[in-house]
């Protein structure tokens, strides 16, 4: 399922405002997803509680897997070389993909959701509930 796109942007505080009007709406901070150059991946992990996903820095590259899991774990923040590929694990095209990921190396920031996974947006509740509706109507009825 293709996630809903918000950006590019050119700052942290146009992403952060995007990300609280998101779970305002009724978004799982969970199904939020920042996409970002890694200079700019703390200041976005210590103003939201999304999941931030960030282009490795140079001085990154050079630290030892253990050391990126740790990172990972403690803040975070996900690191990578192959951003292409994170965004199409969101469902993007690869067009779209390779468009976004030009992009975020560029220094924009991009902000996924997963619109099915919001507050209230639940179809295996909705069904439930109605199933259970039009049996007790048909009860009456009887």
């Amino acid at each position: 399922m293709a996630e809903e796109v918000y950006g590019p942007y050119t700052s942290v505080e146009d992403a952060v405002k995007t990300v609280n009007v998101l779970e305002l709406e009724g978004y799982f901070k969970e199904n939020i997803t920042i996409f970002s150059h890694g200079k700019y991946a703390d200041a976005l992990n210590n103003d939201t509680d999304v999941n931030i996903t960030s282009t490795e820095t140079s001085k990154n590259r050079d630290r030892s897997f253990i050391d990126k899991i740790t990172k990972f774990i403690f803040t975070g923040v996900e690191e990578t070389s192959n951003i292409h590929n994170k965004l199409l694990e969101k469902g993007l095209s690869d067009e779209q993909a390779a468009k976004f990921t030009d992009q975020i190396k560029s220094g924009s920031i991009l902000v996924t959701s997963d619109t099915a996974l919001k507050i209230g947006n639940n179809p295996v509740e909705e069904t439930d509930v109605t199933t259970k509706k039009t049996e007790s109507v048909n009860h009456l009825q009887e």
